[in-house]
């Protein structure tokens, strides 16, 4: 693990004492959200400073500056992003402990996995600062994803101690009907720490909504050991679809996945489409407690869509679209054991377990996630195994598995690279070694992050990455490869 320290102290001046509620771009009057992050411009950027906690027990969480809400109490802030800009994020670890190392992972972005973009080996001691760059490309998908502290022995700790929250990607909402877009949405993250199950930091969140009108409920599951649980809707006159999983919408029409009850990891985030038909409250419960409660009324609020039709989901990128019919360049078995491991090799930062070619299509045989969750980096895999894996619907994207028998999956390793880590998210097991990374090899210098950082150097030495040929890289896994 290799510590940066890119200043010493954070700068007075560019913390932020304001809290908001809401998005900076959109005004949400449903979103019971505790807090968003406040960008700023900074020539053609966007800038922040988000600050990690810790209060002195066992509670750490992040905060914007300067917000005086007892650190643990609350998800992070909300961090909202649109398609085709670049973010420029200061982690300042306010720990008066130079020993409690941290860093962020953005769960389901689609951007690169070293220099300063997602590199999960960078970290930052307490009482200093460490600088992201997010490029989020102009076609990135619009979807809820979340955030968390990934410093290999102590992510587990610092998600159950409290440090995550809730990331939004825009979508292009010209292209969405009125239920679907940011005044309409209901945002739930709900929690599962130590058999205490909270929404938005809440015993029992509420909304309010119309009769009648449509809403998009954005859920974020977290639950340290990841496993599947349901997610339901009990009692009240609620119409629910799922419309999307982990960041993804779905490739089937909109009003397909429907019922009153949905199977998610606990690491897992779905988009429903909800209408209530009648005055009552709907109780949203997660397993062993209640997340939240929708309270449907006729309350004047101009809230909520009347629309008929829910209409279609946006086009996809390329990187999501194809892959059914495509022919894979490389077909895999992924194993996850119980001795925690994958394929049999323990987690070493500087040792990959394998490589492939960026512009590739790849097919996954995963096995064993029913007990361990499996969750990949960088590319969202497409379910192609016949019938789809347990709850997991054929045809669909997602970045997180869990289920019994084989699941096959397939992805296009394209836009961005270098470091594609996978990992078991029972976070106990990945602590004790279930992770690993594959080396995408050949991935063009301008979709790179060009910012040093120490994954481009043990890249270099351990595989010399301009130089190593896909089927070097495949013969790393071949002892594991398909017939």
């Amino acid at each position: 693990m290799t510590m940066i320290m890119n200043h010493l102290q954070p700068t007075a001046g560019i913390f932020l004492a304001a809290v908001v509620l809401l998005s900076n771009s959109h005004v949400n009057v449903n979103a019971a959200y505790p807090s968003s992050l406040i960008w700023s411009d900074c020539g053609q950027d966007k800038c922040a400073t988000l600050e990690f906690c810790k209060d002195g027990t066992n509670y750490v969480s992040y905060r914007n500056p300067g917000d005086i809400t007892p650190c643990g109490s609350k998800p992070g802030p909300l961090i909202r992003m649109a398609p085709g800009n670049t973010y420029k994020l200061t982690l300042h670890n306010s720990a008066d402990d130079s020993t409690l190392n941290t860093n962020i992972h953005t769960r389901g972005l689609h951007i690169t996995g070293s220099g300063d973009g997602d590199d999960i080996t960078r970290f930052v001691t307490g009482g200093n600062c460490l600088d992201y760059t997010w490029d989020i490309p102009w076609d990135h998908p619009g979807g809820t994803n979340w955030y968390h502290p990934h410093y290999h022995t102590l992510t587990d700790d610092q998600i159950a101690g409290g440090a995550f929250g809730m990331i939004i990607i825009d979508d292009d909402y010209s292209q969405l009907n009125s239920w679907a877009r940011p005044p309409n949405e209901l945002l739930l993250l709900v929690s599962d720490i130590e058999s205490s199950v909270l929404g938005n930091g809440n015993r029992n969140e509420v909304f309010q909504v119309e009769v009648g009108n449509w809403y998009r409920l954005r859920v974020s599951t977290v639950e340290p050991s990841a496993r599947t649980a349901a997610l339901s809707f009990n009692s009240g006159s609620c119409t629910v679809y799922k419309v999307a999983s982990d960041g993804i919408w779905h490739n089937s029409a909109l009003t397909t996945y429907s019922g009153s009850s949905f199977d998610m990891t606990g690491a897992s985030r779905a988009d429903y489409a909800i209408s209530c038909a009648a005055v009552g409250s709907t109780t949203i419960k997660w397993e062993r407690g209640d997340a939240a409660t929708i309270e449907a009324g006729k309350f004047g609020s101009n809230t909520g869509s009347n629309e008929r039709d829910l209409g279609n989901a946006p086009p996809k990128p390329a990187s999501l679209t194809g892959l059914n019919t495509a022919n894979p360049d490389g077909t895999f078995v992924i194993s996850m054991s119980d001795n925690a491991t994958i394929n049999g090799q323990s987690w070493d930062e500087e040792v990959p377990l394998g490589a492939i070619r960026y512009d590739g299509i790849y097919e996954w045989n995963i096995i064993g996630t029913g007990a361990h969750p499996f969750h990949q980096y960088l590319y969202h895999m497409l379910i192609v195994e016949p019938g789809g894996c347990g709850f997991y619907q054929e045809g669909e994207f997602y970045d997180t598995l869990s289920a019994s028998g084989n699941c096959r999956v397939r992805f296009y390793a394209i836009d961005i690279g270098q470091r594609m880590v996978l990992h078991f998210h029972g976070l106990g097991h990945e602590e004790n070694g279930a992770m690993a990374w594959m080396v995408v090899t050949d991935t063009p210098s301008a979709n790179q992050n060009n910012i040093d950082s120490p994954l481009i150097n043990v890249l270099r030495k351990v595989l010399q990455l301009q130089h190593i040929s896909s089927s070097d890289g495949f013969k790393i896994l071949a002892r594991h490869a398909m017939d």
